[in-house]
């Protein structure tokens, strides 16, 4: 089982390093689109990435948890 969480959890790190990644890039873009059009486009698309990467974050780690509990309960049953 902790070989199916260590894949979860590369995910997670590869999912984090890809949004850190974007977040650079997307500063070097804004240093020459700073428009309305820029901010409009930030405010209708990008606004709420961050937020909702930090509640899958959150939620992917209480479901690690539980299915680390799960199989630490089904261990202990053996």
């Amino acid at each position: 089982m902790s070989h199916s969480i260590g894949r979860i959890t590369d995910c997670e790190g590869r999912l984090q390093r890809d949004f850190s990644e974007f977040s650079r890039l997307w500063s070097r873009v804004r240093e020459d689109w700073l428009d309305d059009r820029c901010r409009q486009f930030e405010q209708d698309h990008l606004s709420t990435i961050g937020p909702s990467l930090s509640r899958f974050v959150a939620s992917l780690n209480e479901f690690t948890d539980t299915v680390r509990k799960a199989d630490a309960a089904l261990g202990d049953e053996r």
